[in-house]
């Protein structure tokens, strides 16, 4: 397959999975250096993200400095939460026998970051702009969140074989997951803090 068929079948994998058509999930290669590859596409969209984090920041007239440290922190978070939840899911993955599909879910996951990245992109441009505010797009990034986790899981039904209940399980152990990074960030932030003073 060449690359640009590959990268077609992946985003229409994609774009099936986010309209929940059982079809998508079988379209991502289940090959090691697929998955590996497949890691380009968090990179690609660390910056909208960051951007869509750092805007909605409650602390707007923060310097270069300050910013460029809270950027780094978030980016921290992001690699920390996406190694985290690929670990609960090998695990998830191992204990249920289904390690051959654990390659074909990582490629899916990074692939399937596209269609909400897409989303969330008007709403940041429209808070950019000034014509919202972040407290009227706020909700909407949180609907986009929770049906980007709601799509996760439609994924690694299909994906990884298993069912509904499991895979629900993994996307809400994967919020469980993003959330605490940032609580665990935190506290270690401030414990490092305290033994270095």
């Amino acid at each position: 397959m060449t690359k640009a068929i590959a990268v077609k079948q992946n985003l229409l994998g994609a774009l099936e999975i986010a309209l929940f058509m059982k079809k998508g999930a079988q379209r991502f290669d289940a090959g090691k250096s697929a998955m590996i590859k497949s890691f380009i596409i968090p990179i690609i969209l660390l910056p909208l993200s960051l951007l869509t984090v750092l805007s909605g920041h409650p602390n707007q007239g923060i310097d270069t400095a300050s910013l460029q440290i809270l950027a780094g922190l978030y980016s921290l978070r992001m690699v920390i939460s996406l190694a985290a939840f690929l670990g609960f899911v090998y695990f998830m993955a191992k204990t249920m026998d289904r390690e051959e599909d654990f390659n074909r879910f990582v490629t899916a996951n990074n692939w399937i970051s596209i269609p909400a990245a897409a989303l969330m992109l008007p709403a940041t441009m429209l808070f950019l702009n000034g014509n919202h505010s972040w407290e009227e797009i706020y909700p909407l990034m949180v609907f986009i969140t929770l049906y980007a986790y709601a799509y996760t899981g439609f994924m690694a039904t299909y994906v990884m074989r298993i069912p509904y209940e499991m895979a629900g399980f993994i996307a809400i152990g994967g919020l469980a997951i993003h959330h605490n990074v940032l609580i665990f960030m935190k506290w270690a932030a401030v414990n490092t803090l305290s033994l270095l003073a």
